[in-house]
């Protein structure tokens, strides 16, 4: 498959995950032991995301396709519900790892599926501590979370190696790389797969950013976050904020937390090490720098390939330094964005017209991130309710803005207006912008818009480009505005209708 060529969610399921030899030897083992307690089978399951996978999918045939009436708490109760007979067939009619997979594929899927049980180990021990009604719940669905990336490495393996090519050798921005490689983000994959899928609820929730504040979603979100960071050492300054986070959401120290996150990392290693991948908890003894040396075994300097980017996007040359990625504008995508809204006022939803807003500064105007943040009940502060462009960013999608002192934020609240900093009035503006908010961003230039509907203030629209290297020019920011008004044209048609 061509690099510029599109991907669709039928490209990537056209063959099903595979199970582990090691989950098949393990139903055996039980089908001989005539009263095996349905939590081994659970357990077997949990370790496998082939073998989740097809586990649910057999629970929706059992229920004729109709939604289940409650989410499945764990792999034990799926079980049950199943009966023995569908249990013992589940990795009966699925492929095996070792035979439909070869060469790149399987290493890459053998290390997703690593660091998905890492991820969800963690999760489960930390639901643990914080006393959570169902940990194997939350397990379920870290493992589940990078969904779209164990189907890439099985249907479409030269995709995903492409994309990590980007972000590890040439260091390129997790969110920029996924849009040059696969055409979208890979939550936004998995966000498509979990609903063809039904997967579990707490799946999809934690593949969408504005749900990211949520303590259960966070803890799955911290998890993922985590274990793709230490697949290449524990010591980077990215863990560490990583760990910060980490202990603020167990309410622990720091060191605390760093210990108990070390020795669960080698009890999830213990635990499944038949995966064949290379395990995080192996990194532990490794001194910081030592990761370039594993990412050159993987992209060997002197086996440099070439990266071709699909239209839609700048790219510069591989280098040792971080590559920018700029989104170009697309105006035939932008043009029906807005189109569709405009069309849809007066009948389109609140949150799909907020939806297709930031689609629309993302897909069509080519801004890298962009949002819609809502105003609190009591009017203290500005969260972050959709998001585009973050994903791979858990400190990011925590975005909010207090409003209990005056800065630039509370005076655009005061009315409706819209501001774009740049080069020629950053020196005017850039000190009324808070501390925080400079430290979250990341980046000097961005556009802003209130909200307000019927004379009330709601929320606030923001992008940027993430990078200080890409220009936001007039245009860019003029296409942010005409995609403002529109929402704010159809949220107040719709507050209209409501009265």
């Amino acid at each position: 498959m061509s690099s510029s060529a599109p991907i669709t969610t039928d490209d990537i399921t056209a063959r099903p995950l595979p199970v582990f030899a090691h989950s098949v030897q393990g139903f055996q083992q039980l089908r001989s032991e005539k009263t095996a307690p349905w939590e081994k089978y659970g357990d077997i399951i949990l370790k496998d995301p082939g073998l989740a996978l097809q586990t649910l999918k057999q629970l929706q045939l059992a229920s004729d396709g109709k939604p289940r009436e409650q989410e499945v708490a764990s792999m034990e109760q799926a079980a049950m519900l199943l009966g023995m007979a569908r249990v013992q067939r589940l990795p009966l009619d699925c492929p095996r790892v070792d035979e439909s997979l070869q060469g790149r594929a399987r290493e890459g899927y053998q290390r997703a599926v690593t660091r998905a049980f890492h991820a969800a180990y963690q999760a489960w021990d930390w639901a643990h501590i914080k006393r959570d009604h169902a940990p194997d719940e939350v397990l379920l669905s870290a493992l589940m979370h990078d969904s779209a990336e164990l189907t890439l490495w099985v249907n479409a393996p030269e995709r995903i190696h492409q994309l990590r090519r980007l972000t590890l050798r040439d260091k390129m921005s997790a969110a920029e790389a996924q849009y040059i490689a696969l055409g979208d983000s890979l939550e936004h994959y998995g966000r498509r797969l979990a609903e063809r899928w039904n997967l579990p609820q707490l799946v999809h929730e934690a593949l969408r950013p504005e749900y990211s504040n949520e303590p259960r979603v966070r803890g799955v979100v911290l998890a993922v976050q985590l274990a793709r960071q230490v697949e290449w050492g524990w010591y980077s300054p990215q863990v560490e904020e990583t760990l910060a986070m980490i202990a603020e959401h167990l309410g622990a120290g720091l060191e605390e937390t760093t210990v108990h996150v070390h020795r669960a990392a080698v009890r999830a290693a213990r635990e499944a090490a038949f995966h064949g991948a290379r395990v995080p908890a192996s990194l532990l003894p490794l001194l910081p720098g030592g990761e370039q040396l594993l990412i050159d075994e993987e992209f060997p300097p002197e086996a440099d390939e070439v990266t071709s980017a699909p239209s839609g996007h700048e790219e510069g040359p591989p280098q040792a330094e971080a590559t920018t990625v700029c989104l170009l504008p697309q105006p035939a995508v932008f043009d029906a964005i807005r189109e569709e809204m405009e069309a849809g006022i007066g009948s389109l939803e609140i949150n799909d017209l907020l939806r297709k807003a930031i689609h629309g500064m993302h897909d069509g105007a080519g801004l890298n991130r962009a949002l819609f943040a809502m105003l609190s009940s009591d009017r203290r502060y500005l969260q972050a309710r959709f998001l585009i462009g973050t994903d791979s960013d858990p400190y990011f999608n925590r975005f909010r803005i207090r409003l209990d002192q005056p800065h630039l934020f509370t005076r655009l609240m005061e009315k409706p207006q819209s501001i774009r900093i740049h080069d020629g009035n950053r020196e005017k503006f850039w000190g009324l912008v808070p501390d925080a908010i400079k430290a979250l961003i990341k980046t000097n230039s961005f556009c802003a818009q209130s909200v307000h509907i019927n004379g009330k203030p709601v929320g606030l629209f923001y992008a940027d480009r993430h990078s200080q290297d890409c220009n936001l020019d007039e245009a860019t920011y003029q296409r942010f505005r005409q995609l403002c008004q529109l929402a704010v044209k159809g949220m107040a048609a719709k507050a209209r209708r409501r009265a």
